[in-house]
């Protein structure tokens, strides 16, 4: 049987202290999603956080690929120890090389002013899987391996068996872990930080192209805002755009929404956008 993603992103003490181990995982040519590394760097991150304490941030680089085949060690400096919050720096290592790096900040939750951006008119969750039950299965990112999360297009225009002109650099889409109970916050921001890079990257193709059809994408780096609690098995709408492209990158944006319209999270991306040249030609 497959293991839930909480299963999955657990990593565990190795023999020095604040080193933790994480099971790697196959996501068909890709080699390792990155999400992957984001969500077991976090619960490396958390294992030295005293609770009552969350994620408040993360900022992220992706070094270089990795094997699926290698356990991911993942070793935590402590960079800040406060009463009220804490900032660690991670590193993920496979063959004693470093493929992927977090700092992340955490601390003690507490109440303030409020404002915010409205949260988008989309189509509902219950319409959308509706009309699956009719439809061709929809595109499939990497988090939806073995069923662990869902993802439920809210924008018509990305997924076309070719390219169209003219379209906007945005997506929306809804997401949830799947998980048989109701998830606690901790395990919640990791189950976010996992789904965060699912299709952050796509935006800045939609008017160039199509991914790893005409353009090669990775991640570049990543950062995540959090905001507000809120469980991860249950439907969030994440709202997305790409504001620039340039020098063979890209640049993306995404809010994340609870049902009640409340924004959960902000995330930011730079990834690689450099179009596939043929070489016989």
């Amino acid at each position: 049987m497959a293991l839930s993603l909480m299963q999955l992103m657990s990593v565990e003490a190795a023999e020095e202290e604040d080193h933790f181990l994480g099971q790697a995982e196959a996501y068909g040519l890709m080699g390792i999603y990155g999400g992957h590394f984001v969500g077991q760097a976090l619960a490396a991150g958390f294992a030295t956080v005293e609770a009552p304490k969350l994620a408040q941030s993360f900022h992220c680089y992706f070094l270089l690929p990795g094997d699926s085949s290698v356990p991911i060690h993942y070793a935590v400096t402590r960079l800040r120890e406060g009463r009220g919050s804490d900032v660690r720096n991670i590193i993920a290592y496979q063959k004693n090389r470093p493929i992927f790096q977090m700092t992340a900040s955490f601390k003690l939750p507490e109440e303030g002013d409020v404002h915010q951006p409205e949260m988008p008119l989309v189509r509902d969750v219950e319409s959308l899987l509706e009309e699956l039950k009719f439809d061709e299965p929809q595109f499939n990112p990497p988090p939806t391996l073995e069923g662990r999360t869902e993802i439920l297009m809210a924008s018509d225009h990305f997924i076309q068996p070719a390219y169209v002109a003219g379209r906007a650099a945005e997506l929306k889409l809804w997401m949830r872990c799947n998980s048989d109970h109701p998830l606690s916050q901790r395990e919640s921001q990791i189950a976010l930080a996992f789904m965060s890079d699912s299709t952050l990257m796509f935006n800045s193709v939609i008017p160039h192209g199509l991914p790893f059809q005409t353009h090669r994408l990775t991640s570049i780096d990543h950062a995540v805002w959090f905001h507000r609690p809120v469980d991860a098995a249950e439907w969030v709408l994440f709202d997305q755009r790409s504001s620039a492209a340039a020098d063979g990158r890209g640049m993306n944006h995404g809010e994340l929404y609870n049902r009640q319209g409340q924004l959960i999270m902000t995330a930011a991306q730079e990834s690689m956008l450099r179009k596939i040249v043929d070489r016989k030609e």
